[in-house]
């Protein structure tokens, strides 16, 4: 067994200001960036490699899932791993927005809206169909993209209810999963027969959502029998 070398000072800091201590599998997994008790974990599993590259901040949880080996199911490899701490670097180099806050009111959905409600509604429903084209393009999502979902759609909470903006969240994590899905198949050695299925079904559960969205949408942005005839007669309504 190789023996264990704790990382220098240098190495030490290094980890836990670029990741300020946000787990690095919460993220990827998750869309999780809140701060996490845990431990800096080492990437290759190799206790005795202490270079400043082998460190990540894992969770207490995911830290020792992560050493731990099993054969029954299919641990987390280190390719793996490792493009969700790039991910999760890029994340807070950037300074993205809060996403979607909890709290504990939830509007009532009533039997129409206003116009001032609908107004205020629906640039989240034409962000979400516009996230939606841009992850079935095909190509990798750029992080740009994800944080501008994030940003145009964090007020959901307020404007609809708990359900809808977990399914927004949903879609954020699951083009998260996507985008590092994506990133281990670039090296050749990485596309791996299960990856690529897992690309696949990623990709064909997003071609599913432009109806999904319509139908969860439908409910917070229909207008009420005088509201809607106002809307037509609009300028706006006549385009």
């Amino acid at each position: 067994m190789a023996k264990r070398r704790k990382f220098s000072l240098e190495a030490e800091t290094s980890v836990l200001t670029s990741s300020r201590r946000r787990c690095a599998l919460c993220f990827g997994l998750e869309g999780d960036a809140s701060e996490k008790e845990g431990q800096i974990a080492h990437l290759d599993r190799d206790p005795s490699n202490a270079a400043t590259d082998n460190g990540l901040w894992l969770c207490t949880k995911h830290h020792s899932r992560y050493d731990s080996r099993s054969r029954q199911t299919k641990g987390h490899t280190i390719d793996e791993v490792r493009a969700y701490r790039t991910m999760l670097y890029e994340y807070l180099a950037s300074g993205p927005p809060v996403l979607w806050p909890d709290a504990s009111t939830r509007p009532t959905r009533g039997i129409g809206v206003s116009l001032d409600v609908f107004d205020r509604r629906i640039p989240i429903y034409r962000a979400t169909m516009e996230f939606l084209r841009a992850v079935v393009r095909g190509d990798k999502m750029q992080l740009e993209e994800l944080f501008k979902f994030a940003k145009d759609t964090d007020e959901a909470l307020f404007l609809f209810d708990d359900d809808l903006a977990e399914y927004l969240a949903t879609l954020y994590r699951r083009a998260n999963f996507l985008r590092s899905t994506h990133m281990m198949m670039e090296p050749t050695h990485g596309r791996t027969p299960e990856l690529v299925q897992e690309w696949r079904d990623s990709m064909h559960w997003f071609t599913e959502q432009f109806e999904v969205a319509r139908s969860r949408f439908v409910p917070y942005l229909r207008l009420s029998g005088g509201q809607a005839h106002r809307k037509s007669e609009s300028p706006a309504g006549n385009k």
